[in-house]
């Protein structure tokens, strides 16, 4: 048995035992017993080796990562009392991936309108500009607008999937 296997067998239980009085969870306790004990094998050309240096170190370590694990916690229950938790179901998550991959898909398409096609599109129905607004921002005829738009729902149209094709009704509300 070499001497940090003597230390370890030496002291983990007592560590342990020290650490489940502060924390009251023994898996916790266990972890944070061994994480002290890895700390210490690694700092330990720089660590005075006298037994009674030893035994302090580790329990010092041991206690203030108690400590700290406690804190974290109590971090931890703040941050859930302030925010909702809200488990998605597995038909929401769904639907999320749904609306993930249609919008994808709408920008893809609109990604290969003509420019101006392109610009004008976005603004109507992606920003939600009125004709008006997009012809005072492009100084151009409402007419254009109105063109342009009907040759890019036309081109979505005829590229989009089928099976997108409730979304942009939704879209055109």
């Amino acid at each position: 048995m070499g001497p940090e296997e003597k230390l370890f067998r030496t002291y983990y239980r007592g560590l342990c035992h020290f650490a489940w009085k502060i924390v009251r969870e023994s898996t916790t306790a266990e972890d944070l017993v061994q994480e002290a004990f890895v700390t210490f094998f690694k700092d330990q050309q720089r660590i005075e080796q006298s037994e009674a240096f030893v035994r302090n170190y580790l329990y010092t370590a041991v206690r203030f990562s108690c400590l700290k694990h406690l804190r974290h916690e109590k971090v931890k229950e703040k941050y859930w009392a302030r925010v909702e938790f809200n488990e998605e179901d597995g038909h929401s998550v769904e639907r999320s991936i749904i609306h993930t991959e249609v919008i994808n898909e709408i920008y893809r398409i609109i990604a290969q309108m003509p420019f101006s096609c392109q610009q004008i599109f976005k603004m109507g129905y992606l920003d939600g500009l009125s004709n008006l607004e997009i012809t005072e921002k492009l100084q151009i005829s409402v007419n254009t607008v109105k063109t342009q738009k009907q040759r890019g729902m036309k081109i979505l149209m005829d590229k989009l999937h089928p099976e997108f094709l409730p979304f942009i009704i939704f879209l055109l509300k």
